[in-house]
């Protein structure tokens, strides 16, 4: 499975969330229903995730986000 985070005008997104879903794709996350914050905390960990992958960042251990 591949997620995706894409960054599309409004009055495009409910035409693609169509085509995603006829497709069977599932849409995980919609910005219209994030707050701020919560947009900004979902950017950050892609961002943390990316650099996980690519091995330019330690991944924490479950001890570690326990603790947090």
């Amino acid at each position: 499975m591949t997620t995706l985070t894409i960054d599309i005008s409004d009055a495009k997104a409910a035409e693609l969330s169509q085509l995603i879903k006829s497709k069977g794709g599932v849409i995980i996350a919609d910005s219209s229903e994030l707050s701020k914050e919560e947009q900004v905390s979902l950017n950050q960990s892609l961002k943390e995730a990316r650099l996980i992958r690519e091995g330019k960042l330690k991944p924490l251990s479950f001890d570690e986000l326990w603790d947090e």
